[in-house]
């Protein structure tokens, strides 16, 4: 079974300029694309994420520059059998208890 990793570059996420909320919760759309491994080793797939915005426009999701978001996605068969350069959404939640859910919104288009 292939594992997916992600690990979000803190150069390449914008500084959002949004009001950050005392709960501390964020609910965001994480944009990147699918990476293959092409060493028969370690058949991973990767998820490099470039942009991050709210959810919607009541949404919370500040992200400060040089932030780091490091979370593991859920495998699933769309990502893995994706194309190397296809682009996804996610919509990633951290609620203020500080658990974290991701939810895998597009592959591909």
């Amino acid at each position: 079974m292939k594992i997916v990793k992600v690990l979000i570059a803190a150069a390449a996420l914008p500084l959002l300029a949004s009001a950050a909320f005392a709960d501390g919760s964020k609910d965001c759309i994480l944009e990147g694309t699918v990476h293959k491994n092409s060493d028969a080793a370690q058949q991973g797939v990767n998820v490099k994420f470039h942009s991050v915005s709210k959810y919607d426009e009541d949404a919370n999701c500040r992200v400060r520059r040089g932030e780091k978001m490091e979370f593991k996605l859920p495998p699933d068969p769309r990502v893995q059998d994706a194309e190397d350069g296809s682009p996804v959404k996610y919509r990633y939640r951290k609620e203020s208890d500080g658990s974290s859910s991701t939810e895998l919104i597009s592959v591909g288009a």
